[in-house]
């Protein structure tokens, strides 16, 4: 069961990684409330463009966790029934 201790930390570093992008996030987010962008509608853009391309990377860093953690399920439950299988 060493693979699904390993298994469990990875997905941990995970969580606290995803955790620490978002809170800094939040806190850019929070900053930026604070300036003045009434003044400069291109400052706006610029500023929900990385809001959306920040978004959208995340999303896909998230999709292509899901898939490594379903696969990865996968395998150890084939290896499982297939080690039932021979015993």
């Amino acid at each position: 069961m060493d693979s699904l201790h390993s298994f469990e930390q990875f997905f941990k570093q995970l969580s606290e990684f995803q955790n620490m992008v978002f809170n800094n996030w939040n806190s850019t987010l929070s900053s930026m409330q604070n300036m003045n962008l009434s003044s400069s509608p291109e400052n706006l853009d610029k500023n929900m463009k990385v809001q959306e391309d920040l978004v959208k990377n995340s999303l896909e860093f998230q999709e292509q966790v899901n898939r490594f953690s379903i696969d990865t399920q996968r395998k150890l439950w084939d290896g499982y029934f297939k080690m039932m299988r021979k015993s």
